[in-house]
């Protein structure tokens, strides 16, 4: 049933299946996105996107974009959620399958990301190389579907230069000691290092974790010693590679997820998730990359602080779900376990089915997703879901 008021559509029941784009990046495994959604391809799948980013908008089954679909039927976004964000979804889910170390990357805040995108407006216009790719703010939470490996900001100084004495002394008492003044002069300063000195310091790191008796691997995460180790290989020269004994390593059992705030350096290493973003794709890369970096951004936007990183903490919402503690008020992360759910005035939500199988029945309608399927469902329904396995929901929560 469609009921016209003015050029806003209203449904008893419009939940729509929506199929993401795919990101072939070299970091990416081979199986795990396939096995989620078909498709194997044998080249590595890294990312599954769910959203309307232009460089990925998800389709709609039968019915052209998501993009379009949010922005031509008001009913999806509600009129809260649409006097807020113009008839844009303002938030990015992603599968990730992630086999190599990402490049090390910061995102921006809002201020940071408009500044920098109407500085390089006339540079876009040329087709030149740019750093900012849209005006947002990209804050970002991931939720492990396996056991996660990851680098997230930076460790206190005093145990950064203990460990570098440690893994390079002839290096540090050569030339790391002097530079350790500061963690922001240490990070920065090793970038403009001549190049024999960045042999150097590589050469000496991957001799003394050869020689060394630590595991590279603990059950099935990855140890410092062994991202070191795969640094090495995957980035011949770059001295990013010295960066896990800058950095804070994380580990993420399944179920377990982590919150990233603008400015803070990280890099996923090994393992598969759920991604959760503010609709940006604007990333300063800071080392383990062939791609460009822009050293002078990424310093004025990056946090040089100690990171005493934190998991998110969960609580169960109303209708029964575990809600993630999120980073970002444009977005949040809930899953749903077997069981039945009544739910009433949501706001406009992605779901995506990990395992097994998804019901909605609302109105004498009924749509049913399996592993690996996603839709939309618009602001204010109220409807029935009835799963049996496991899905994730991402949520605009004040829409």
């Amino acid at each position: 049933m469609l009921i016209m008021e003015g050029e806003c559509i209203i449904r008893d029941m419009d939940i729509r299946k929506i199929r993401g784009v795919v990101k072939d990046y070299a970091w990416g495994n081979s199986d795990f996105i396939p096995s989620l959604i078909g498709g194997y391809t044998g080249r590595p799948q890294a990312e599954l996107w769910l959203g309307t980013h232009p460089s990925g908008d998800a389709s709609v089954e039968g019915d052209g974009t998501l993009s379009a679909l949010v922005m031509n039927d008001k009913a999806y976004l509600g009129e809260k959620g649409w006097n807020e964000y113009g008839g844009k979804l303002p938030l990015l889910m992603k599968v990730l399958a992630i086999a190599k170390p990402l490049s090390l990357q910061c995102h921006p805040d809002k201020v940071q990301a408009e500044r920098g995108w109407k500085r390089e407006e006339d540079a876009r216009k040329r087709g030149e190389a740019v750093s900012y790719q849209d005006d947002n703010e990209k804050c970002e939470m991931i939720a492990a579907l396996s056991p996660i490996t990851a680098m997230c900001g930076f460790r206190d100084l005093e145990v950064i230069k203990a460990d570098l004495a440690a893994a390079v002394p002839a290096a540090y008492g050569r030339t790391l000691k002097s530079l350790a003044v500061d963690i922001e002069t240490l990070f920065m300063s090793l970038f403009s290092l001549p190049d024999e000195e960045k042999e150097a310091i590589l050469s000496e790191l991957r001799a003394s974790l050869e020689a060394s008796a630590e595991p590279s691997w603990e059950g099935l995460f990855i140890t410092r010693k062994g991202i070191s180790l795969e640094c090495l290989d995957e980035y011949p020269g770059d001295i990013g590679s010295l960066f896990p004994y800058l950095m804070n390593i994380v580990h993420l059992q399944i179920g377990e997820a982590m919150p990233i705030v603008p400015g803070t350096l990280h890099a996923y290493v090994f393992g598969n998730g759920i991604e959760l973003m503010n609709a940006s794709d604007n990333v300063l890369r800071g080392g383990l990359t062939r791609k460009r970096m822009d050293l002078p951004e990424l310093r004025s936007i990056m946090k040089f602080e100690p990171l005493d990183v934190r998991k998110c903490t969960t609580e169960t919402d109303g209708y029964g779900r575990t809600v993630f503690s999120s980073p970002s008020p444009d977005f949040r992360l809930l899953a749903a376990a077997s069981g039945t759910y009544e739910i009433k005035n949501d706001p406009i939500a992605i779901v995506f089915v990990t395992e097994g199988a998804v019901r909605f029945s609302s109105k004498g309608e009924s749509l049913v997703l399996s592993k690996g399927e996603a839709a939309v469902i618009p602001s204010g329904l109220e409807y029935t879901m009835t799963v049996r396995g496991n899905a994730y929901i991402s949520e605009v929560p004040d829409a």
